[in-house]
């Protein structure tokens, strides 16, 4: 509710732009076992750009020998402008795919984007353009768009939320002159930047955010490009959604843990590590819901209605101030047909619940320091399993709950534990469920794409 209420009252900070000369510009595209088609048409994408400079492209390519040879085809055909680079070993995971595609060229910016993003022509020019104007700037941040978002429950809940995100959380940012984080992919950073920070690291399961905390405590900015969006495919299933959230919320505990130290000794001002912080932060948001979930009924029925009272009276402020986010979100972002996608707030308040349970393991893995994986999110309509077990067992804990709270008495606490445990109800019945996110764009055929 801050960020949108900072939003709102400061005015827009226009991004610098330069006439050139324009530098030459890698675009990564890394990939770990994506379809084909997949690959096929982000090369195309790239390969399309208008940037009137010199523009190599780098598939970054961690996948199977057999997956290689396919890559290295689609890439052939693309010939002269791609270059396959393929890696023996996942070492580093995406930071380590990142840091080898550096070393292999000399351009002095770094263009990344992810295979499901699709930039239009016009894209690498605009974000490099304030890269030139502002030799401070590290990186400049493009912001995801979700065509077709409304056609399901899911799609409108994850566009809600990357909504939320880009159109409150990141321009509230930029607006106020704070740190940004990188979203790790559709953004062009400075080389120089990424060198005296460090370069790519894999120390967490969050490099973009890592690399843009470790690059602002070294004086260098950041830049969000309002009006230059980059069209995304939405992971196409709730366990595939679920899987990507919980790597999200680990990363960002996992750089908590290893650089607020790094941060709060920078020279930097103290609203700009208390708002880098509070980014941070978001990773304690589900767990801490959880703990609302499991204590409420209990805090109850021992007669704490006092804490009850507490944790009862924060849910409608919480969820007031969320809603009118969302519709700052909106408005923002499609001002003459906001009221229209007012359907995506309902599914958007129920998102957490649909997240808690693996995004607060996640949490707990990072707090404890325990290493995982870098587990790409799945892609496809069969993509992740959903699960749901854990939801459905917290669904009825909450139903319970309340038939306890109802037996006892204690009709203070039964509006809220009502509320829920049709939430978690809900959750449960979502992720067993929901059909999987029809693509926004069908993916071409390999033979299309070729030609």
């Amino acid at each position: 509710l801050v960020l949108a209420t900072v939003r709102t009252l400061l005015p827009r900070r226009d991004l610098p732009a330069a006439p050139g000369p324009w530098p030459a510009v890698v675009v990564q595209l890394p990939v770990y076992e994506e379809p084909p088609a997949l690959i096929a048409r982000a090369l195309d994408a790239a390969l399309a750009s208008d940037y009137p400079g010199r523009v190599e492209i780098q598939l970054l390519d961690d996948s199977s020998v057999a997956s290689r040879r396919v890559n290295a085809a689609l890439c052939a055909e693309r010939r002269p402008g791609v270059r396959h680079l393929p890696r023996d070993a996942r070492e580093g995971y995406k930071a380590g795919a990142l840091a080898y595609g550096l070393a292999q060229t000399d351009a002095p910016l770094a263009a990344v984007f992810d295979v499901d993003f699709r930039p239009s022509p016009p894209t690498l020019r605009a974000l490099v353009g304030p890269l030139l104007a502002d030799e401070g700037l590290a990186f400049v941040q493009g912001r995801w768009t979700h065509p077709g978002a409304d056609r399901t429950w899911l799609g409108r809940a994850q566009a809600a939320v990357l909504d939320l995100h880009f159109a409150v959380e990141q321009t509230a940012r930029d607006r106020a002159g704070l740190p940004l984080p990188f979203n790790g992919t559709a953004g062009v950073w400075r080389r120089a930047a990424i060198d005296d920070a460090g370069g790519w690291k894999a120390d967490t399961l969050a490099e973009d955010a890592d690399l843009a905390l470790r690059a602002q405590a070294r004086g260098w900015r950041a830049r969000l490009a309002e009006d230059v969006a980059v069209p995304a495919d939405f992971p196409e299933t709730v366990g595939a959604w679920r899987r990507q959230q919980a790597r999200w919320a680990k990363g960002l505990a996992e750089v908590a843990r290893l650089r607020l130290g790094t941060l709060w000794r920078a020279p930097l001002p103290v609203r700009a590590k208390l708002a880098f912080t509070g980014h941070l932060a978001l990773s304690l948001s589900l767990p801490s819901l959880l703990v609302l979930l499991l204590l409420h009924p209990v805090v109850s029925a021992l007669g704490g209605m006092g804490a009850a009272a507490v944790l009862a009276g924060l849910g409608p402020v919480a969820l007031v101030g969320l809603i009118g986010a969302h519709v700052v979100a909106l408005q923002a972002l499609h001002p003459a047909s906001w009221r229209g996608r007012l359907l995506r707030i309902p599914a958007a308040l129920a998102a957490p619940i649909v997240l808690v349970v693996p995004v607060a393991r996640a949490f707990g893995e990072a707090v404890v320091g325990r290493r995982t994986p870098f587990a790409r999110t799945p892609k496809g309509p069969l993509g992740g399993g959903e699960g749901g077990g854990a939801e459905v067992a917290l669904a009825v804990y909450s139903a319970a709950g309340l038939a306890v709270l109802v037996a006892l008495g204690a009709w203070g606490a039964v509006p809220f534990q009502t509320l829920l445990a049709v939430a978690t109800a809900a959750a449960a019945w979502a992720i067993r469920r929901t059909p999987p996110v029809a693509r926004a764009e069908p993916m071409p055929s390999l033979t299309r794409a070729a030609a």
